[in-house]
Formats: structure tokens, sequence, C-alpha cells
């Protein structure tokens, strides 16, 4: 292993992991602990723990630290929220292993920019464009019909207008 970076996202933390060359799938386990840390393990994986330290930590990392064995490496990362998903990427070109390390849906429901999604309020109602323009139907003909009619009689422009008026308020009131 030659570098990791961190990033912290707002569904979660990204590790992405320059090597030399990239370690079998099979070879790479993940786990949160109790403890809040989260632990990456490459079998098979050498690296030098003190030029693998990241230069900048995000502030949704807590602590982090290597760990190194004759047989593997673990990176080891304290997050202030637990880690409910994650999954590997291998890049092959850039020999790069990406961690996708996913928060809870719990918690990201209370993230303030999802709440300002009023997510699941639907739209009720008549649309905008339409309320509008069964308003300016009904009063044209409305007015229309008073117009031609001026003996104080209703006619059926008169009283379609009105109908759409009052059908179209109605329909504003109850949805």
């Amino acid at each position: 292993m030659n570098s990791i970076s961190i990033k912290s996202k707002s569904n979660g933390i990204v590790v992405q992991m320059n090597m030399d060359n990239l370690p079998d799938l099979s070879n790479v386990t993940a786990w949160q602990a109790s403890s809040g840390w989260f632990y990456i393990t490459m079998y098979k994986v050498k690296g030098d723990s003190t030029s693998l330290m990241p230069r900048r930590l995000p502030s949704e990392v807590i602590d982090f630290q290597i760990v190194e064995s004759d047989e593997s490496i673990q990176v080891g990362i304290r997050i202030k929220q637990p880690i409910e998903n994650h999954d590997f990427l291998m890049v092959k070109k850039s020999n790069t292993m990406v961690a996708s390390l996913h928060y809870s849906t719990e918690y990201l429901a209370q993230l303030d920019t999802v709440k300002k999604m009023n997510l699941g309020q639907q739209n009720k109602g008549i649309h905008q464009e339409i309320r509008n323009w069964l308003y300016i139907t009904g009063t044209g003909l409305t007015v229309a019909g008073l117009i031609i009619d001026s003996d104080n009689k209703v006619n059926l422009q008169t009283q379609s207008g009105l109908g759409i008026l009052i059908t179209t308020l109605l329909l504003d009131l109850i949805w």
C-alpha cells in the first residue's frame, strides 16, 4: 500500500487506498466494532504505517490508526456515526481500492438537507397552471355571457362560466 486518503460525504466516508498491486477481494474484510471503530483488514498487503497516515482527516473522523502484522495490514477509523453498510471497488487502471462506508438510513433521515427535501409530501390539489386556466376560463365565460345577454337573463354561457368557477373553487378548498 502506498497511500490512503479519507473523504467525508453526507452519506458516509470514502477511503481511497493506492497500491502497487490490488489484493484479491476475498482477502479484504471490514466490520464495525461496538467501540465506534470501523476496521478494514487486507490480508497479503504490506505498507509503512508512518508514511500511510493521511495528511488530513475529515471532522467526522475522530481517530485513525494503521496496524501492521506479518500477513496483513489493518486500517482503523473511529467515526462519529456508525457505519451500516460498506462496499469495495477495485480500480485496476490506477491500482486503487475504494472503500465506501455508508451511514445508517436513520442517521441520513435526520440530516437537514434530507429534511428540506420534503420527501413524502406530495403536491395536493389541482396543478397551479390548470387552476389558473380554469379560473380565467370561468371568468371569461361568465363575463361574456353577461355582456351578450343584457336583459338580466342567465344564458348557457353564463351558467357554464359560473359552474367552472364554483367547481374550481370547491376543488381548491377540498384539496
